[in-house]
Order: structure tokens, then sequence, then C-alpha cells
């Protein structure tokens, strides 16, 4: 059995004491809880209460002190890390090992005599088997005691840490401060010191039996003491600054070669947390956490990718937010050059689908891909990166105006359909539906036909069906015809090739014909802008030109 393996099972074999309220925490929030559970749990505290003196405060605590030496353990310092959830945390790299355990009060200064601090020497008394005497508890106890199954004497190199949350403040009866200076864990410690006295007084192991450190460690109190170290951390009231002060570390490992435009959150810390539950349990052990450099690693790539996928969601938003303003903008100032008496009507109607677009968009509506299924009906195309930020807005501005049209006309709203190919809108409450094709470049209407037969053969099978009961009606823009000016009705070449199996059959029974009313958008547009000058209601002269192009030839 390696050390490490003997570390985690001395753990699982030792009755320590245990905080009842921490149990209790742990057993309703922690075990058999997935990561995003325990991630929501902590991110739903208050910052008060994760401050304050509670029992999440010093099991969050502890967690923060964990991700401390992980960052270290990353950048090659320990080989592994382990967390018991009562207190402690091992961290080793080959025969050298620490030992910690993490306190933490409510209070930034106690008295080394006052209460928690006097839990670093004080033993509580046991009776059994009619006699009285003191158990080998007290937190130095515990940390020193580790020494037993790793001594000096195999070739081990072995530290004790207490990590306190609140300084030490030395009395008349005790004074520590040579510990709190003890950072390189070497100090020479006087056989006058208070600690060494203490620790040294006659004491029980907890059958009652004689505890002497020399005889089970292999060293004397003094040698031991003198790699003990009393580490002060930040404050409960600081533990938010604990908390950024390690996603800022996080942060220089996790995105160093993408740069500052990517940052780890605290719901990401959270996160971190709830997936070393879940994934680093030693043995089905909930109580006890193995963490390797490999296991954190695979841990810290999720969250990296999640990181990534979120920053690009939100400069997606904000691309798409900032387009959508600036396109309205220009549709709006084209549309008061005409200085028509509709305007006021129509600039209502703009201002509502613009909101209807910002909250289709705060709901993870892409203005990228809109663009992408309007030029090449679908969202795997690069033409989005070949476009131009004015070639873009035009292409935009063109489609928003037509979509405007289709409202006012058919007095109806239309909403994104929920595909990712050839861009959809359908009327509320109806199978009217209407698809919006622009060309990248001018040519004619057989060129643009043949470009939608193609789209639609290439889609998958859900939007194939999705379209084989609709009303169809296909505005096409951006084309060179003088002939296309009327709508005309369309079959789609020898029907759509749907994805079924098992027919063998030369009627071809996975063909199914398709057909849609396509529209001519460079004449619809044109005839919209005849209609700002007209003295008549614009909506019925925008529901007549609906009436007209909806009919088609054939």
């Amino acid at each position: 059995m390696d050390t490490r393996e003997q570390i985690l099972e001395h753990y699982i074999s030792n009755d320590f004491d245990k905080d009842d309220v921490r149990q209790h925490l742990l057993d309703t929030e922690i075990k058999n809880k997935n990561s995003e559970e325990i991630a929501n749990y902590l991110t739903s505290i208050p910052p008060e209460e994760m401050g304050g003196l509670t029992a999440i405060s010093g099991f969050y605590y502890q967690f923060l002190v964990t991700i401390e030496y992980i960052i270290e353990m990353l950048a090659g310092k320990w080989d592994f890390v382990i967390m018991e959830h009562h207190d402690d945390v091992v961290v080793g790299k080959e025969n050298h090992l620490r030992f910690i355990q993490v306190k933490t009060s409510e209070k930034v200064k106690v008295d080394v005599t006052a209460s928690p601090a006097s839990g670093l020497y004080s033993r509580s008394l046991k009776d059994k088997d009619g006699r009285s005497f003191r158990r080998n508890n007290s937190w130095v106890d515990k940390l020193l005691s580790n020494a037993e199954y790793a001594q000096s004497s195999a070739g081990f190199k072995t530290e004790f840490q207490l990590y306190a949350s609140y300084h030490f403040i030395k009395t008349s009866t005790y004074n520590f401060d040579i510990y709190t200076g003890n950072k390189f864990y070497n100090k020479e410690i006087p056989t006058s010191d208070h600690l060494v006295n203490k620790i040294s007084e006659q004491v029980c192991d907890k059958e009652g039996s004689p505890y002497s450190y020399f005889e089970n460690c292999g060293e004397s109190v003094n040698q031991l003491l003198s790699r003990f170290y009393i580490h002060t951390g930040l404050s409960l009231s600081d533990i938010e600054l604990f908390q950024h002060h390690l996603c800022m570390k996080l942060n220089s490992l996790l995105f160093k070669d993408i740069g500052p435009g990517i940052t780890m959150q605290v719901e990401d810390l959270h996160m971190l947390i709830g997936l070393l539950c879940n994934k680093c349990t030693y043995k089905s052990n909930p109580e006890i956490l193995l963490i390797t450099r490999d296991s954190v690693e695979d841990i810290l790539g999720e969250i990296r990718n999640k990181s990534i996928a979120a920053a690009s969601s939100a400069a997606n938003k904000h691309d798409s937010i900032r387009i959508t303003n600036r396109v309205i903008e220009l549709l709006i100032e084209e549309l008061d050059e005409y200085e028509s008496i509709h305007i006021e009507f129509i600039k209502d109607k703009i201002y509502t689908y613009k909101d209807y677009l910002l909250e289709w968009i705060s709901n993870g509506g892409n203005i990228r891909q809109v663009i992408e299924r309007y030029i090449d009906g679908t969202t795997r195309t690069s033409i989005y990166s070949r476009l131009s930020d004015s070639k873009r807005e035009t292409k935009l501005q063109d489609l928003f105006c037509v979509i405007l049209i289709l409202i006012i006309g058919r007095d109806s709203f239309l909403q994104f359909s929920n595909n990712n190919g050839i861009l959809l809108k359908q009327c509320k409450n109806t199978e009217k539906v209407f698809s919006f094709l622009s060309l990248e470049k001018k040519r004619n209407l057989a060129f643009g036909l043949q470009k939608l037969e193609s789209i639609i053969q290439t889609a998958d099978l859900q939007e194939q069906l999705f379209l084989l009961d609709k009303d169809l009606s296909v505005v096409l823009q951006n084309y060179n015809d003088r002939e296309f000016e009327v709508s005309e009705k369309w079959d789609i070449n020898q029907g759509v090739i749907l994805g079924t199996q098992g027919f063998q059959s030369e009627a071809k029974l996975n063909k199914v014909p398709l057909k849609a009313n396509i529209i001519p958008g460079e004449m619809l547009k044109a005839d919209f802008l005849d209609s700002l000058d007209q003295k008549t209601d614009i909506q019925e002269n925008l529901k007549r030109i609906w009436e007209i192009y909806q009919g088609g030839t054939n």
C-alpha cells in the first residue's frame, strides 16, 4: 500500500470527533447530489451567511483552502490533494507530506486561551472503566499523530499546518507566535515553549492507553513541532476576496492561451467544488476526496469549455444587440427620407419588432445565424466571416424591411422558427410559413431556385418534415432578373428525398413533392416604397399587394 493509500485508509478507519452540524450539512446538501445541484446550492447562499459563523462557512472555507492547494498542485508543487470534509487537507509529493487542519471563526482575532483558539491545545476529559483521562484530541494532536504512518526514519518529510481564518493572540499564559512565523517548517523549538509543554503532558488515546509521540511517531514533541506552522488566512468577512483571488489564479492557468477576454466567475468556482465532490470521491466514500493532477485537469477542462462557450455566447449576444440596433436605425433613416404621412404608424411597427428581436436575442437568438441562414440556408457556412460589416447591415436591412411589410400587410406577427437551416418565420396560430433567401451575389431566378432546391434537399429530416404540410412562401432577394416581376408557383424537382429506410420500390416512396410560392422580394419592396407616397390607408394597400403576390403563376 503506497503512502497515499495509507493516508486515505487512516481517515476511513479512524473515529475522529465530528461536528454534528457539519455532518448534517454534508448529509443533506452534498452527499448524493450531482455537481450542478451542489453548485446551485452554494451560489444560492447569501454572502453574509457564507461569511458568518455557520456550518456552510467552515465547509466552504475548507474547500477554498483545498482549491488553493490544488492550484499549487497544478503548478507542480504537489502530486495529490486529499480532502476530508470535516477539517483536514493533505498534500503530498513523493516522500514530502503536509497535513493541514482548517479552522474558522467569525472573529478576526482570538486570544489563544479563548474558544475556538484554545482548541489548538485543549484535550477533552473522558471517563472509561471507572477512570478519567485526557484524550489526545486537540488540533495539534490530530495533526502530529499523522506522523505515525509517515515517520522520518522511513524517509518521509512531514509538515503540519493549522490554516485559520483568524489571528491567534498571545496572552500572559500562552504565546504561540513562534509558530505563526514558521512558514518554512524548520524552526528550532525550545523545550520551554508553551505548546511543547502543553502537548508533552500525559495523555491517552481513545481506548485509554497512554500515548507517547516518541514511541508512536519516532520523534519527540519538540522535533514534530519544529515543522508546525500556524497560517493566518483571509477572514470569513473577506471570503469574497478569497474567492476572487482564487478565480484570478485559476484564470492564469485556464485561459493563458486566450488572453484577458475570458474570466472565471465565482459561479465557476462553485461548479468546480460540485465537480470535485462528484468526481474525486475515494472508494465511494463521500466524505473523502482524492484529487490528482489528471482528475482536476479533466474537471478544469470542463469549466474552461463552459467558460469559453459562455464568453462566446455573451460576445454573440452583444454583437447581435449591437447590429440589430444599428440596422433598425438605418431602416428608420431610409424610411424617413420619404416624409410619408404613414411614417409614425410604420415606426411603431418597427419598434415593436425591435422589442421582439431584443427579447429573442436575450433568450439565445443569434443574429449571426440569421444572416447565415438567410444567405446559405444553414449555419454551417463561412458567409458571415466573408461579409464586411456594411454588407451584413445591408443584408439585415433588406430582411427587416420585408418582414415589416409582412407584419403590416398580413396584420400578423411573425416569429422565428426553431430550425437551423433555411430562415423561416411562421405566422401565429396558422400553418402559413415564410422563408427568406438572399443571394450572395445578384443572379437570375433560375439560379435562386437551384440554390433553394439544394438547401432543402440537404436539410435534415426534421426540417423537411416540418415543411411538408405547411403553406410555404419564399421571399427571394438580391436577384437580377427582369422577368421575375410576379410570384411563381414552384415544385421542387422530383420531390424531397426523405430519409426513410426499409422500402425497396421503384416508386421512390421516400420522395415527397414540396410546393412553394416564390415571391420577388425586390418588387415587393418597390411596391411598399411606392405606397408610402399614397394618401390611402397603407395597411389596406399592403394587404392588397400581398393578395397579388400570394397568388403566384405556374
